[in-house]
């Protein structure tokens, strides 16, 4: 059985058309996103469309929560002031610029979802099992990630997490428990500017992961989203797969 999984999409309409034909030419038993569908770029509103249309289980991002309820920010936690300032950027035009259907729908969007796969019980959610708006990083020490596992102070009840928010994908299996993140379709954070999704694999009881990296054409996005009146910088972090440094 293989299960595709795909996050952060934020509203990067051709990484989106990239991963969404990939994805149907691979007959998946299931698909699943594990949502942030708008911001940083052009197009909330055609990606959520494209979304729906797939007729994949979705779930409630930050990102997705802050636009559908009309909230102040987008939970995304930035310290640095160029940070802020420019998450409140793209908050406040993709706020602005998403349609009342689109916010309507996102307002319907679980935060969790449960599933079983070949006698395995698999949690998707967002940031963490605990918060839609926690980073689950990639350099977590086994010690925090084991608050989810049994025993923990907040078993997640899970023989995998999968989750997405940081951008980053990897596998990692601590006390028996896989933590799966699925990267970001449309602004990776790891360097490497292709479009992401993971494909979980069961069979027999066991699980692994595989990452799908996929070219597509940045430029694009880049020029749409400048276009719009988003920041330069949200294209050269595009460019160059978010190792951009702030200026």
């Amino acid at each position: 059985m293989r299960i595709a999984i795909f996050s952060d999409v934020h509203a990067n309409l051709p990484a989106m058309q990239v991963v969404r034909d990939h994805i149907e030419s691979q007959g998946y038993e299931a698909v699943y996103c594990l949502g942030d569908l708008g911001g940083y770029a052009a197009h909330p509103n055609e990606v959520q469309r494209m979304v729906m249309e797939m007729g994949c289980p979705t779930i409630l991002g930050n990102y997705d929560e802050g636009v559908g309820f009309e909230l102040d920010n987008c939970g995304c936690h930035y310290v640095k002031p160029f940070d802020i300032e420019m998450s409140e950027r793209s908050f406040f035009w993709t706020r602005d610029n998403t349609g009342p259907d689109e916010k309507a729908w996102l307002r319907t969007l679980p935060r969790e979802i449960r599933l079983e796969a070949e006698g395995l019980r698999v949690l998707l959610c967002h940031g963490s099992p605990r918060s839609t708006t926690e980073y689950l990083f990639e350099n977590r020490s086994d010690g925090f990630l084991s608050q989810f596992t049994p025993g923990g102070s907040d078993d997640a009840h899970a023989d995998l997490i999968v989750f997405g928010h940081t951008h980053v994908p990897f596998h990692r299996v601590v006390n028996g428990v896989h933590f799966v993140n699925s990267g970001s379709v449309g602004r990776p954070k790891d360097g490497d500017p292709r479009a992401g999704y993971v494909v979980l694999s069961f069979e027999s009881g066991s699980a692994s992961m595989d990452v799908v990296r996929l070219e597509y054409d940045v430029e694009s996005a880049c020029r749409s989203l400048v276009g719009v009146g988003l920041p330069e910088y949200f294209a050269e972090y595009l460019r160059h797969g978010g190792v951009t440094p702030a200026p």
